[in-house]
């Protein structure tokens, strides 16, 4: 055939493989991630604000259990988590998420809130790669009836 070896044929074909498909380690653990800090409110948007709508798809989903008019997206982050590495997002100056890809299975959330940890959440990595939500979220403290949600989600392909 190629005048190799069968021992020199299988380094090779191991070689392609890990070409083609990367590491099996990088290509099986790692999670892509979009972080979304969001403000629930009724309210219009404010004219000095640069606030984009939260997409369609996430409102509709938060809207099964979140009664707002308005959903604004007051900033957005990405992050890319190889299995077992930790990274950490700042939204605002009062909020910072740690997201961690535990295994294969598991992305561990924990919400800080002015410096204090306040929530953590641990998520199926493939239900989230399926189109589930993480939602962290509570009562905005400067203004009656309001209220902010950190979404996170897996991008689309």
């Amino acid at each position: 055939m190629l005048g190799l070896s069968l021992p020199a044929l299988i380094v090779l074909a191991s070689w392609f493989a890990a070409a083609l498909l990367g590491t099996p380690q990088a290509w099986a653990g790692d999670l892509n991630l979009n972080a979304v800090l969001v403000w629930g409110t009724d309210e219009a948007k404010p004219r000095d604000a640069d606030y984009k709508e939260l997409d369609p798809k996430i409102r509709k989903k938060l809207g099964r259990f979140s009664r707002w008019r308005n959903y604004f997206v007051i900033k957005e982050e990405k992050a890319s988590l190889a299995r077992g590495a930790m990274k950490k997002l700042k939204m605002s100056a009062k909020c910072e998420l740690e997201l961690k890809n535990i295994d294969d299975a598991t992305l561990e959330i924990k919400l800080f809130g002015e410096g204090r940890w306040t929530a953590t959440l641990k998520k199926s990595a493939e239900a989230m790669r399926k189109g589930e939500l993480a939602v962290l979220g509570g009562d905005d403290k400067d203004k009656y009836n309001d209220a902010w949600f950190v979404v996170i989600s897996v991008p689309a392909p």
